[in-house]
C-alpha cells in the first residue's frame, strides 16, 4: 500500500509539471505571435510610410507642371488654375503664392521701425508685449539691441531641456519664430496663416488674408470688404485699381503705402503635399521658385521637409 501512494505522489508531481510547462509553452506562443504580430504592423507602416513619399515625391513634378501651364503671366489671382485643391487617388495639392503672408525675415530688416512695430501692434494678438517680442526677434537674427534683453533671452534658451541658442541670422523656415522668446505661445497654425520667410516681400493683393490686409492698412476700413469682393469675382490684374475699387486718392498716403508694399504676381510658392497609402498619410512641403517674366518660366526647388507622418491608429 506505501508503494500505491509513492506512486500515485509521483504521478501528481509529473502532471504539475507538464501543466506548467504547458503553461509556459503556450505564454511563449501567445508571446511569439504578439512579436511577429507588432512587427508585421511595424512592416506594414514601414512600407506605406515609404511609398508615401514616393508618391509625394512625383507630385512635385506635377505641381511645376501645373505652375508651367499658367497662362497669365503679368498677374496671379485666385481664378488661376493652379489655385483650386488638386486632389486625385490619395493625393491632395494645395498650391499658395508665399507672398500673401508677411516675410518675417524683410520686416526685421525693414529700415522702417516704427512701420514694422505698428504692422505686428495691428498683426499680434491683443495684449501681446510687441516690443519686447520685436527686441527678443532682433536678438534671434543676431541685431545689436538692448544688452539686458540679450541676457535675459539667453537665460530662457539656456534654461530650456533641451537648452538651444539663437541662430544669428535669417529664419529660415517660418515655424523656427516658435522657438524665439515670447512668440512660443503663438502656435503653428497662427505662423502658417501670416508668417513666411520666402518672396521679395511684396504681398499679393489677390491672396492676402482679410486680417493681414487690416493689420498691414487699418485706414483702410471697408475698402477691405472692396477688395475682397473684386479679387473673388475678377482678380487685381494691376495694383492701381485700388484707386477704383476702394474710392482712394492717388495722392494719398495709403494709396502710396499700397503701391509700395503690394503686388499682383507672385514668384515663389508654397505647395502642401498630403499622400495617403493605406493607413499612412504624409503631408509634405515644397517651396517653389518660377521666374517672373514675359511668358511663364521654368520652376525650380528652393526647400522641401516632411510636415507630419500618420498613421489610421495614431489620429
Amino acid at each position: 500500500m506505501l508503494r500505491n501512494n509513492r506512486d500515485k505522489n509521483s504521478r501528481g508531481v509529473v502532471l504539475v509539471i507538464v501543466l506548467v510547462l504547458f503553461m509556459a509553452l503556450s505564454g511563449l506562443t501567445l508571446m511569439t505571435i504578439e512579436v511577429s504580430s507588432r512587427g508585421a504592423v511595424e512592416a506594414s507602416r514601414v512600407r506605406n510610410e515609404y511609398e508615401a513619399g514616393f508618391k509625394a515625391e512625383e507630385a512635385l513634378y506635377m505641381v511645376y507642371d501645373i505652375l508651367k501651364d499658367d497662362n497669365t503671366p503679368f498677374s496671379d489671382t485666385p481664378r488661376e488654375e493652379w489655385a483650386r485643391k488638386w486632389e486625385d487617388d490619395g493625393l491632395v495639392i494645395q498650391i499658395t503664392p508665399c507672398d500673401s503672408k508677411i516675410n518675417i525675415n524683410k520686416l526685421i530688416e525693414s529700415s522702417d521701425s516704427k512701420r514694422a512695430l505698428s504692422i505686428l501692434s495691428n498683426l499680434l494678438p491683443r495684449g501681446a508685449d510687441v516690443k519686447t517680442m520685436a527686441g527678443s526677434l532682433a536678438v534671434w537674427t543676431g541685431k545689436s539691441v538692448n544688452s539686458k534683453l540679450k541676457k535675459i533671452d539667453s537665460f530662457f534658451y539656456a534654461s530650456q531641456f533641451p537648452s538651444y541658442a539663437p541662430r544669428g541670422g535669417k529664419l529660415k523656415v517660418p515655424e523656427e519664430l516658435l522657438l524665439v522668446r515670447g512668440w512660443e505661445d503663438l502656435g503653428r497654425e497662427w505662423v502658417d496663416d501670416n508668417v513666411t520667410v520666402w518672396g521679395s516681400g511684396k504681398i499679393n493683393i489677390n491672396f492676402v488674408s482679410r486680417s493681414l490686409l487690416n493689420a498691414l492698412f487699418p485706414d483702410l476700413g471697408k475698402g477691405v470688404e472692396r477688395i475682397i469682393h473684386w479679387r473673388r469675382t475678377r482678380g487685381f490684374t494691376d495694383i492701381s485699381q485700388v484707386l477704383s475699387v476702394v474710392g482712394l486718392d492717388s495722392g494719398s498716403t495709403l494709396y502710396m503705402n499700397m503701391m509700395a508694399e503690394l503686388g499682383v504676381k507672385s514668384e515663389i510658392f508654397e505647395a502642401r503635399v498630403s499622400a495617403t497609402v493605406g493607413d499612412c498619410t504624409l503631408v509634405k512641403r515644397y517651396v517653389v521658385s518660377r521666374s517672373n517674366a514675359l511668358e511663364i518660366g521654368e520652376t525650380s526647388l528652393l526647400y522641401q521637409n516632411n510636415i507630419s507622418v500618420t498613421f489610421v491608429e495614431d489620429q
